[in-house]
């Protein structure tokens, strides 16, 4: 199965753009929407073609989205809110969509279910696979994932924080993943921000290391799979 890339617009740049992978037979009753991690500074959406290729298997309908690493966090959101825009045209009918970020596209993803811009329609959930609750600076804070926090936050941590557009009534369902062996975002910090959702659930993977995730075939992989699963089942079915 070919994995199309797609511009966001006519003259794009090379980040704005999303690679698209529709299975002959889309016969699920919904779409995942894909963004990689990679610390805000490096990362690309080929990161997820294998798992891409997996829900493929299954005739799901998938997306990975590019955005201009390096940026500051609205150029960043920009991107990934035209890409998700984009991806909802190529759908069939309004088949729902779930967003699934690693790291830093977990931060980009759960911002985008939590305040999703005017006249967009919200995704149906969003799982975000080991990353931060907050980007307010705390101790101990790796000094790299620092130095990009305070480049793409300017300062302005509380609207680059999910914890600050954390809203239960408008939320959607959400999924922590969070692993034993992270090196970069406490899991205090993401079960105080599921605390504050009405429909949010923290799944612990003892054994598993940061971006974990994009390798569908490692036995954590397959545990976090069935995770989303059944997180995707019980939302789609409710």
């Amino acid at each position: 199965m070919d994995i199309r890339a797609l511009p966001y617009d006519q003259d794009p740049h090379p980040r704005r753009h999303l690679d698209l992978l529709r299975p002959p037979a889309p016969h699920a009753p919904y779409a995942l929407c894909f963004v990689h991690g990679g610390g805000w500074r490096a990362g690309e959406p080929a990161q997820w073609h294998r798992q891409m290729r997996r829900s493929a298997q299954y005739g799901v309908i998938s997306a990975s989205l590019g955005y201009r690493v390096g940026e500051r966090l609205p150029a960043m959101m920009a991107d990934v809110t035209d890409g998700y825009r984009l991806f909802l045209q190529h759908l069939d009918g309004p088949r729902p969509v779930f967003l699934v970020g690693s790291s830093a596209g977990a931060h980009l993803t759960t911002l985008l279910a939590l305040a999703p811009p005017d006249g967009i329609r919200p995704p149906a959930g969003c799982v975000a696979l080991n990353g931060p609750g907050t980007l307010h600076p705390w101790p101990g804070m790796d000094p790299e994932i620092r130095a990009a926090v305070e480049h793409l936050a300017g300062g302005d941590y509380a609207a680059a924080s999910p914890e600050h557009h954390a809203d239960p009534a408008t939320a959607p369902p959400m999924l922590f993943v969070v692993v034993g062996k992270e090196r970069y975002f406490p899991h205090d910090h993401v079960r105080s921000l599921a605390a504050r959702l009405d429909d949010a659930r923290v799944v612990l993977l003892p054994e598993a290391e940061h971006g974990f995730f994009y390798d569908p075939d490692t036995p954590d992989s397959v545990r976090a799979q069935a995770e989303i699963d059944a997180f995707v089942t019980r939302a789609t079915s409710g």
